[in-house]
């Protein structure tokens, strides 16, 4: 009873000092083990992602790396490297939807807001939070019809991060801001479109990357707006004499096909094997 007694009893002060001494090595445990641990699984995680991210065109491997992605997320919600990872994702989706307006991009757009926002407030100077942000916000555009997105301010706010990236780095994803300015312009309705812009930002995105098959198809696009057929037709040959680069534009073939489509209907040429 004595032992029941004292448990009862107001702890005295050297075991006030111990309990103490006990939750404070309970916090450090936590914060200095399990932090490093957690860091580690994100990390890793991201890594496997990155892998199978390279694989993209086969969807199974798409899926498998958002996945990983969606894993780390629960590991760490807030990690900038996790978040803009997943905007980037949903963008690639939406991308490989085409570029017609549809409420298909409506989706996967505003998913890719929502992470690429989160990127954003985790770090306001990070290039890829903006980037993949404002390409998300343009696939949304396309799934509410572009006039309605321009009437809600979205053509801005668009504008705004974009520049923002330019300011980092206008060369980033293999000029992928350039390309990105040059096809807004030209995708305006008129009486917003500029054409001359257009031309000017995809000609200096080409300056960049002269193996990017969709910043020639874009520009020669661009150009047959413009009433310069002798200049696209130029473009779009060279898209398919082009050898390309794979490994850093992993659709080529998806563009390389445009451009055969485009020779047909507009110039009724006959591509041959040569070409």
């Amino acid at each position: 009873m004595k032992y029941f007694s004292r448990l009862k009893a107001p702890l005295r002060r050297n075991e006030l000092a111990i309990v103490k001494i006990f939750f404070t090595l309970c916090i450090v445990f936590i914060l200095f083990f399990t932090a490093p641990v957690q860091g580690q699984d994100v990390t890793a995680l991201l890594s496997e992602g990155d892998c199978l991210w390279g694989e993209r065109m086969d969807r199974k491997s798409f899926d498998d790396s958002l996945a990983f992605y969606k894993k780390a997320l629960e590991c760490d919600p807030l990690n900038y490297e996790v978040n803009w990872r997943i905007s980037r994702s949903y963008f690639w989706l939406g991308d490989q939807m085409g570029d017609a307006e549809g409420t298909e991009h409506k989706t996967s757009g505003e998913i890719g807001m929502k992470y690429g926002k989160t990127a954003i407030e985790q770090k306001p100077s990070g290039i890829e939070g903006h980037y993949y942000y404002a390409l998300n916000l343009a696939q949304y555009g396309l799934g509410i019809i572009i006039i309605k997105a321009l009437m809600q301010g979205l053509g801005s706010e668009y504008e705004e991060h974009m520049k923002t990236v330019m300011k980092i780095n206008k060369g980033y994803d293999n000029a992928g801001p350039l390309r990105a300015m040059g096809r807004y312009y030209y995708k305006l309705p008129w009486p917003k479109r500029d054409l001359k812009k257009s031309i000017e930002y995809l000609k200096e995105a080409n300056r960049f990357t002269l193996w990017n098959c969709r910043g020639h198809v874009y520009l020669a696009e661009s150009y047959l707006k413009d009433g310069k057929r002798n200049l696209a037709r130029e473009e779009l040959l060279l898209t398919l004499r082009a050898e390309g680069n794979p490994e850093k534009e992993v659709d080529q073939a998806r563009w390389k096909e445009r451009a055969r489509m485009i020779l047909k209907k507009e110039y009724k040429w006959e591509v041959t094997a040569q070409e």
